[in-house]
């Protein structure tokens, strides 16, 4: 999983699982764009593998 967390240059997403810092951002709006377009991309590629018709890689 993904948390935002502050730091002295901004913001780092950081991997909960391995507790290793992913990125660094200078803003929390692009710290959040980021952690969300990675759920949605997450959730995209498990919907493609449980989708008869196999969902387009484009939507």
């Amino acid at each position: 999983m993904l948390d935002v967390r502050t730091n002295r240059d901004g913001f780092v997403v950081y991997d909960t699982d391995s507790e290793e810092p992913v990125m660094r951002f200078g803003t929390l709006r692009d710290a959040d764009a980021f952690v969300a377009e990675a759920l949605i991309a997450d959730l995209h590629a498990k919907l493609q593998r449980w989708s008869l018709d196999h969902v387009p890689a484009t939507w």
